[in-house]
């Protein structure tokens, strides 16, 4: 294998990025095998490892970059859990593991969406039947004030307590998001580096 075919092969295997994240990397290994020289392209292969190696490399830092930055949000960390899912996937590991691997990581992604959604569905029932009682409650209120004035009060309260636990969910959201970013990069590295020793 040459420079070129392995920069076309790095290429294709980080079509999922942004081009100019490909360009970068492209660059970047383009001008390590300049400064290495052509009479030692193999064995610049060779130190590097195979273009999928370094294309899951690239894919799982890429998912991380920026995560410790302000702007933090939920999407961006359920965006890096999937390129690190990606990084996994595209990592050239024996079938066993990936499998292992795949499967823990999907169970830690649907217990963590279980959670977030649990929590979504309790703050909407309690908004939801908040509004309820209070329309309940409005509704008798030509035949029995007190009553009404329960059921007003009782919604009120439901409904508050919903809204009030909106902002917690979306920063428990982003949280969840985020550190799980962070574990599955922390696995990819422990996997990737054990591949190497192994080789």
């Amino acid at each position: 294998m040459n420079k070129d075919s392995y920069l076309r092969e790095l290429q294709r295997k980080l079509r999922k990025l942004p081009d100019e994240e490909v360009n970068a990397a492209l660059d970047y290994y383009s001008e390590y095998f300049d400064e290495a020289g052509e009479e030692n392209t193999q064995f610049v292969i060779e130190k590097l490892g195979s273009s999928a190696q370094v294309a899951s490399q690239i894919l799982a830092d890429y998912a991380v970059k920026g995560l410790d930055a302000d702007s933090e949000s939920a999407k961006k960390g359920i965006s890096a859990i999937w390129f690190i899912i990606l990084a996994i996937l595209a990592s050239p590991i024996a079938l066993p593991l990936v499998i292992a691997v795949f499967a823990l990581v999907f169970s830690v992604v649907i217990v963590c969406a279980a959670f977030i959604f649990t929590f979504f569905t309790t703050i909407a029932a309690l908004a939801l039947s908040g509004i309820v009682s209070i329309v309940a409650g409005l509704s008798v209120i030509g035949q029995h004030w007190q009553t009404s004035l329960f059921f007003v009060g009782s919604g009120l309260i439901a409904s508050g307590i919903g809204i009030l636990l909106f902002s917690p969910l979306v920063s428990i959201t982003k949280s969840t998001s985020l550190a799980l970013a962070k574990w599955l990069k922390r696995l990819f590295d422990k996997v990737a580096r054990r591949r190497k020793e192994a080789i």
